[in-house]
Order: structure tokens, then C-alpha cells, then sequence
């Protein structure tokens, strides 16, 4: 798959189509429009492109408003060349185009840079300046400019919508299981293990502290997670939050690995979030934390049993 920033050099390909979106947390809704975009360009011998934005638009416009992101960049684009995509092209998003129109959106770049002869329009789509344009829209534009537009309807998952905004909800809640079911897969943390306190180990428990970059972190409390490593995925236990029982004064989200010895430091690991256990709280003393944390563990590994 490319990945396409630079759209000066973007050589011509065979009846390009395309869809455009922020595609956060590339969701089972995505998915679909994705499988519709890889459909049609092999049905016509073309090629099928996902057109996105860095930063995210929100992130620029409208700072202390935006959504947390459920992935980092660099895993949106993996999961989008995982979908079967061709290539994702990545434009640099600025005041300057947040003030292009919808129409002169897609003449300038959809027509003029791509030579698109066919979109695929999510049925929430948006584009333009203050949002003008959305999936009918495209549809008149197609049919001013000569494209054919295909609309993706909602995708429903036990009657739910599947949207990046649901999606955020349900983590910010704690539903994790409810959050994978529209994710189509569990969510992930991204982040490099970092040296901490140590207050684990102390108590028989030693740790992975993360330093996360992924932005979209559910409660605090302790959950059934997966830390994923190059050579494979580990069970463990995590717990997010301040550690009230040591009267700490900063957040963080410690992974406990089951069965494992290896010092991982400085290594960018990716933790699964499985199903929360329960929400944090202080213990009278460090034994019965660790009484508790005991408990913790066989539930942790029920949980991690079933899935």
C-alpha cells in the first residue's frame, strides 16, 4: 500500500476511486465503505485510494473542543492497508484548505490531483468549508463533474450505529467489550514501556508502566488486558489510574504480565483493553491490595480465557 503525502508527484492510475474521511479507529463502519471502494475499483481494473487528513481536522479547528483519538496516526494507516486498500492519501491539513468549498474540494483535488472516476461517500460525510458538503452533495457534484457516486448506508451492530463518536462513549465508559463489538476488535493502547515507581514489585507484582500515546483511555480501574510484543500477545492485568493506595499524584496505566521475566524498557508495545474488572480504589494497606490484586488475577484470567 502507499502512502501518499505529496500529491505534486502522485503518478495517474488506472480509474481511480476514492473515499474520504477522518477514519478514526477504522471501524466496522469503515470498513464497509472500504470494502465498497476496493469493490469498485477492481470491478473496473482501477484503483482504490482512502483520501485522510493530519492533523485531524477538529484537532487544528477546534483544539479544546476535538475528540480524543481512538488511534494514533501510524495505526490508522495499518489498519487501513489492512483492509486491502491500494493507498491512502495523506493531506496536510491546514487553515488554507479548511477554507476551501466543498465544490472546489473535490475539483481541485478529487478531479485535478486524483482523476477520480468514481466515490464512494459515506452516509455521515462531511467536507468543505464548515462542513458543507455531505454524501448528497457528492452525489450532485459526481454528476456535475462526471463521477459516479455510491452511498454506504449505516452499519448497525445490535442496533446500534457504528461511529467513532458511539465508539468513544463506550470507552470513556468502560465498555469495552460493547466498544469492540462496533470496533470489529478490541482497543489498543500504543505506547513505550518507561521506568516508574516500582510499587509493584514491592508488593509481588512487577509491572510494564506505558506512557501512551494513544489518547482515547477508558476510566480508571483494572482490566483483563493483552500486551502485545514482536514475538507475540501475553496475557496480563492492567491497572489505570493513580494508585490512591500510595497516595500517588500522577495517572498511569501499569501492565502486569503473567509468566514473564523479560525487561521490556524502552520498547513501543501495544496493549489490548478486554473487558474492565473493576474501578480503583484505596486499600487500608499494601497487603490487602495484594489480596485483592489476587482475585483480580483469576478473573483476569477467566475473562481472558473466553476470548
Amino acid at each position: 500500500m502507499e502512502i501518499i503525502r505529496n500529491l505534486r508527484a502522485l503518478a495517474r492510475h488506472p480509474y481511480p476511486v476514492a473515499t474520504l474521511g477522518n477514519f478514526d479507529g477504522v471501524h466496522l463502519g469503515h470498513h464497509a465503505i472500504l470494502r465498497a471502494v476496493i469493490e469498485r475499483a477492481r470491478a473496473a481494473g482501477g484503483t482504490a485510494f482512502a483520501l485522510t487528513f493530519d492533523p485531524l481536522p477538529a484537532k487544528l479547528l477546534f483544539p479544546d473542543r476535538a475528540p480524543d483519538m481512538i488511534m494514533v496516526p501510524d495505526d490508522r494507516f495499518e489498519l487501513l492497508r489492512l483492509s486491502g486498500i491500494d493507498g491512502v492519501i495523506v493531506l496536510n491539513f491546514t487553515r488554507e484548505l479548511s477554507e476551501i468549498s466543498a465544490r472546489n474540494f473535490v475539483r481541485d483535488y478529487l478531479i485535478g490531483k486524483l482523476g477520480v472516476r468514481a466515490v464512494v461517500a459515506g452516509h455521515s460525510q462531511t467536507f468543505g468549508h464548515n462542513r458543507e458538503g455531505n454524501a448528497s452533495v457528492m452525489v450532485e457534484l459526481g454528476n456535475e463533474f462526471g463521477f459516479d457516486t455510491t452511498v454506504v448506508g449505516p452499519v448497525k451492530v445490535g442496533g446500534i450505529a457504528v461511529s467513532s463518536s458511539k465508539i468513544r462513549e463506550l470507552i470513556h465508559a468502560g465498555d469495552l467489550r460493547g466498544a469492540a463489538k462496533l470496533l470489529g476488535r478490541f482497543h489498543f493502547l500504543h505506547g513505550s514501556v518507561v521506568h516508574g515507581r516500582e510499587r509493584g514489585r514491592t508488593i509481588g507484582f512487577p509491572t510494564a508502566n506505558i506512557a501512551s500515546e494513544t489518547e482515547c483511555i477508558p476510566p480508571d480501574g483494572v482490566y483483563a488486558t493483552r500486551v502485545v510484543l514482536e514475538d507475540g500477545a501475553y496475557g496480563s492485568i492492567t491497572n489505570i489510574g493513580m494508585r490512591p493506595t500510595f497516595s500517588e499524584s500522577t495517572r498511569s496505566i501499569e501492565a502486569h504480565i503473567f509468566d514473564f521475566d523479560r525487561e521490556i524498557y524502552d520498547q513501543r508495545v501495544k496493549l489490548e483493553l478486554i473487558e474492565r474488572i473493576r474501578g480503583e480504589r484505596r486499600f487500608n494497606s499494601p497487603d490487602a491490595l495484594r489480596k485483592q490484586i489476587a482475585l483480580d488475577l483469576g478473573k483476569a484470567h477467566e475473562i481472558l480465557a473466553s476470548v
